[in-house]
């Protein structure tokens, strides 16, 4: 059947074959073509000299790259016998007038060549492309072996008819360039001066070496300087930013607003200035469909008069400006006044902050997995392992791969083939790869299924479109790159609906221990610890194997990574087996030490406390240590003091001048002399409770300052070296 539909293939598209041409020249076979990724073609041909020359007709566009690679090889010379003299005389100027018209190239021998000759050249001609098909295993199969068939696409665009052509695909991409070599060049003379400027001739290449990398979010950002290589963003001087998302970002179930919208205060009005963030938010909602519904909710400062009534407006008019963008999703406006600030309400900064307007989604529905057909016939490793090959053997080749075709190739001018290259079983399953992508936002929380192959072979194969058959179906596609010989790879084709996977990330800091003490400044070490937890809620039919596609916090070292598989320095895959319907639960945890430097006198005494009880200290050295720590809790407890008291002075203060106030009001009224003399009651004894208060602050300041000056002076000549 595979044979049949191969032959129904080559007829449709030779179909319209114009009459057969002779080529370059009758003389001459072509024997040989080898196929480059790029766009190169390697062309030998193969006759029998009978005279001094030999014409050869080319493309117009074709005849500058064949003289500068044509190589001419005389066969059969013996001993004594000396190759001839090649000259080449071109075409006249003005003779082809388009890049399409004949040209000819005449090579003239000399003495005469009465031998077989061989030539070769390179002129640009179709790419082959590479296209892929997997045949995943049964369900449940003991051993994992898939099928693995590699396609060519190969084309013939000249204007020749390939006739039992030895056919060489090869992956590499040889540096080639454009040149006029026929062009007389016409050089200026130097000036007197010595300055050789040269105008008219073609200037060399300047070459380029640089390995960008992938870009897995396609914001033209390189995954090793993306900050966010799974969120398409924007380029940023800070390394840390470069690469993220600066105004909005979309996750399954959420559109968080990265930039505040700016809202004046006291004001429902959306400002010029944040328009094109409300554009932005307008284009992430409608990438996002399967959130059908949103709250648009407004929030307000404290500062603010009426709140409640100024967020709802607030609302209202993001909701308005939406609509009018062209958000079909159903918008539902929710006010919380100054009920969720973002920053505390003591600037005008922070406040600003809080005058914003976020969206919430509330409606979200499942993503669509593809359905494949019951009755399309079975695909199976077993049946698919039966198609020949067609790369007879596969060499290495300045660092490319080259497939020899195993059998001439005979292919009509202007006609295409498809040839298969590889076809055989390799190491590969079903698997759910869970690995958010912005490409596809419902792997936020869904995991995609793919097909994971391991290329065990001294194959490399090139990137290309990959089709996945499973259970004798069709079931997707996916998209392979690069893949060299000993190297896996995990295609995602679908998304798998019926499972759900949910994480969260803690991070804590505990004391290590004290590292050095100079001048009374402090080294201290902290121990940070990263727990992430992965929440899993398989479906019903799903692969037994998951893999989750850890990132790794810059500077964390794993403390546990549950069946890691090839781990990098940025991420690790974590791979758990399933079973259909169980929920469970994969933490990972990471730890990192840092070291950082604190003023002494500005220390918390319990966490310097831990610092101590994890450092080896000498005893002098501890005993001065504890008497600081013991002082600096005496200045603590001082200030602490202090503040209430201060407040209580200053309200007795207030009430003094407010009964004194009082006292003046009444004093020509003779009938208010029993009212005075309680007020002056009042009076003398908030004066009594102000002068006792203001005998406790002026002693509480002693006192912080008596043990302020001694902890400068145990300070003063405390040294621990660094350890």
């Amino acid at each position: 059947m595979k044979h049949a539909s191969l032959a129904a293939l080559s007829l449709a598209l030779t179909a319209c074959a114009g009459p057969l041409a002779k080529g370059p020249s009758p003389d001459l076979r072509l024997r040989h073509v080898v196929l480059y990724q790029n766009g190169l073609g390697y062309f030998e041909r193969t006759g029998v000299m009978s005279g001094e020359r030999l014409s050869l007709r080319f493309r117009e566009r074709e005849v500058d790259d064949v003289l500068k690679s044509m190589v001419v090889v005389e066969q059969d010379l013996g001993p004594n016998d000396t190759p001839s003299t090649v000259s080449a005389l071109l075409p006249r100027s003005g003779q082809a007038s388009g890049p399409e018209d004949p040209a000819e190239v005449e090579l003239v021998f000399s003495p005469a060549a009465k031998r077989p000759v061989s030539i070769a050249y390179a002129v640009p001609t179709a790419a082959w492309k590479a296209t892929y098909r997997v045949i995943l295993p049964a369900k449940g199969q003991k051993e994992k072996r898939a099928l693995l068939q590699a396609w060519a696409l190969i084309s013939n665009i000249g204007d020749e008819d390939w006739s039992e052509v030895n056919v060489t695909l090869a992956t590499g991409a040889p540096l080639s360039y454009a040149s006029n070599l026929r062009a007389p060049a016409m050089l200026d003379r130097p000036e007197l001066k010595g300055v050789y400027d040269g105008e008219g001739g073609a200037l060399a290449p300047v070459l380029a070496e640089s390995s960008p990398g992938p870009d897995a979010d396609r914001d033209g950002v390189f995954d090793h300087e993306d900050a966010c290589p799974r969120e398409p963003g924007s380029a940023s001087p800070q390394p840390n930013h470069h690469g993220c998302p600066k105004a909005v970002r979309a996750i399954s179930s959420e559109i968080q607003i990265l930039t505040a919208v700016p809202f004046d205060k006291g004001s429902d009005v959306i400002p010029p200035r944040a328009r094109p963030l409300i554009e932005e938010i307008a284009r992430t909602i409608k990438g996002v469909p399967h959130i059908r519904a949103f709250e648009v909710e407004g929030h307000a400062s404290t500062d603010e008069a009426g709140a409640a009534d100024l967020a709802a407006r607030r609302a209202a008019a993001v909701r308005a400006a939406l609509l009018q963008l062209g958000v079909t999703a159903e918008l539902v406006t929710r006010s919380h006044a100054a009920e969720m600030p973002l920053a505390a309400n003591d600037t005008e900064d922070n406040r600003q902050r809080n005058r914003r307007v976020s969206l919430r989604a509330s409606d979200v529905g499942p993503a669509q997995a593809p359905s494949p057909g019951r009755e399309a016939p079975a695909v199976t490793p077993e049946a698919m392992a039966k198609v020949p090959e067609g790369a007879a053997s596969v060499d290495a080749v300045a660092g490319a791969f080259r497939y020899a075709i195993a059998n001439p190739v005979t292919l009509p001018k202007k006609s295409s083939a498809l040839i298969t290259l590889i076809n055989r079983s390799v190491a590969g399953e079903d698997v759910l790869l869970f690995r958010p992508d912005p490409a596809a936002p419902a792997s936020a929380t869904h995991p995609f299924r793919a097909a994971q192959v391991e290329n065990r072979s001294a194959l490399g194969l090139q990137p290309g479109s990959v089709s996945i058959f499973s259970g004798g179906t069709f079931v997707g596609e996916g998209v392979l790159t690069r893949l060299s010989p000993g190297q896996s790879a995990t295609i995602p084709y679908a998304i798998d609906s019926s499972t759900e996977v949910r994480a969260t990330s803690m991070t804590t800091d505990v004391p290590v221990r004290l590292v050095s003490l100079s001048r009374g400044a402090l080294r201290v070490e902290d121990r940070y610890r990263r727990v992430t937890v992965y929440e899993v809620r398989p479906g019903r039919d799903v692969p037994e194997t998951l893999l989750i596609r850890h990132a790794r916090a810059t500077g964390f070292e794993p403390l546990g990574l549950p069946g890691c598989t090839d781990a990098t320095p940025d991420a690790c895959l974590v791979e758990k087996k399933l079973a259909p319907g169980a929920p469970q639960k994969i933490v990972v945890e990471e730890t990192r030490l840092s070291q950082r430097e604190i003023p002494l006198v500005q220390a918390d005494s319990d966490r310097l406390s831990l610092y101590l009880k994890g450092s080896s200290v000498p005893a002098e050295l501890r005993a001065r240590l504890d008497r600081a720590l013991a002082l600096r809790r005496a200045l603590d407890a001082a200030n602490d003091e202090l503040d209430p008291l201060r407040r209580r002075r200053a309200e007795l203060i207030d009430r003094a001048a407010e009964l004194r106030e009082s006292l003046r009001t009444i004093e020509r009224t003779p009938q208010a002399g029993k009212l005075r003399q309680t007020l002056l009651d009042r009076l003398a004894e908030v004066a009594r409770q102000s002068e006792e208060l203001g005998a406790k602050i002026t002693q509480r300041v002693e006192d912080a300052a008596m043990a302020r000056a001694e902890l400068d002076e145990t300070l003063r000549d405390l040294v621990l070296e660094g350890r």
